[in-house]
C-alpha cells in the first residue's frame, strides 16, 4: 500500500520503559496498536520499521512475532481510538487532528496539518482543488468564538471547500455555518466522525475516484449516509 506518512509521527508515548517488564507479547501489542493509532496503513518493512519506532520492540522481535499478530486489525483499532478521542475534548484536540489529517491523506492522498488563523487544522490538495478541515473532539458541537474566528481566517483563503468535522453537531451548527459563510462562495460540509470513518472504509474496499471523493466531502452541507454510500457505486 502507498504510505504518504513518515516515521517521526510515531512516537512512544508514554515511555515503554515506565511500565516496567511486561511479556514479549504484551510489548508487541502495544507497538501494534501504537503505530495502527498513527498510520493503519503500514505493511511490510515499512510497518516494522515503525514498530521498532514505537520503543516497545525491537525490528528483530517485530519480524518474529508479527505473523502471530494476525488477528490484529489495525483499521479497526484505528477507527475506535478516533471515535474515542472525538468525545475527550480540548485535551484530545491536537491528537483528534492528526488522526483526521491520517483519514483526509488516505482518502484524497494528501494532508496536513497547518495553522488556520488561530487554530490548527488539516489543509489538502489535489491538483488545483484545495480543501480546509477543522477538527474539533466535541459533542454537539456549535460554530462559535475561536471557531469562527479560524473560519474567518479560513475565508479569507478562498478554499474550494471548508469541513467541519466533530463528533457530532448541535441543531443549530448548520445554520450557523450557512451563515458564516453566506455570500463568500465557500461551500462548508459539516462532517461527523463516524461518517468521516464511513468515507474512509469505503474508499479503501471500493477504491472510488479522488474526484468523486472530493465531491462529497465539497458537498456543502452536512452529509448524511446516503451521500457516502454513493461513493461505493460502480
Amino acid at each position: 500500500m502507498i504510505w504518504f506518512g513518515n516515521l517521526n509521527r510515531i512516537l512512544a508515548s508514554p515511555a515503554p520503559d515506565g511500565f516496567g517488564p511486561l511479556p514479549e507479547r504484551k510489548r508487541m501489542l502495544n507497538a501494534l496498536e501504537r503505530v495502527a493509532e498513527r498510520a493503519p496503513q503500514l505493511s511490510g518493512g515499512a510497518l516494522l520499521e515503525a514498530l521498532a519506532e514505537t520503543g516497545w520492540v525491537d525490528r528483530e522481535t517485530a519480524a518474529r512475532l508479527l505473523p502471530t499478530f494476525d488477528y490484529f486489525d489495525a483499521d479497526r483499532h484505528f477507527s475506535d481510538y478516533l471515535r474515542k478521542l472525538s468525545f475527550r475534548g480540548h485535551s484530545a484536540a491536537e491528537e483528534f487532528r492528526q488522526g483526521v489529517r491520517q483519514v483526509v491523506e488516505e482518502v484524497v492522498g494528501h494532508g496536513q496539518v497547518d495553522e488556520v488563523g488561530p487554530q490548527r487544522g488539516v489543509r489538502f490538495q489535489r491538483d488545483q482543488y484545495e480543501g480546509v478541515v477543522l477538527a474539533y473532539p466535541e459533542v454537539s458541537f456549535t460554530i462559535g468564538g475561536p471557531t469562527r474566528a479560524a473560519i474567518d481566517a479560513a475565508i479569507q483563503e478562498m478554499p474550494d471547500t471548508l469541513l467541519v468535522v466533530a463528533r457530532n453537531f448541535d441543531q443549530h451548527a448548520a445554520d450557523q455555518l450557512a451563515g458564516v459563510l453566506a455570500g463568500t462562495g465557500v461551500p462548508g460540509t459539516l462532517v461527523t466522525v463516524n461518517l468521516l470513518l464511513g468515507i474512509r472504509a469505503i474508499t479503501l474496499r471500493y477504491q472510488p475516484s479522488v474526484d468523486r471523493v472530493i465531491g462529497v466531502l465539497g458537498t456543502g452541507r452536512p452529509l448524511r449516509s446516503a451521500d457516502i454510500a454513493r461513493l461505493g457505486d460502480r
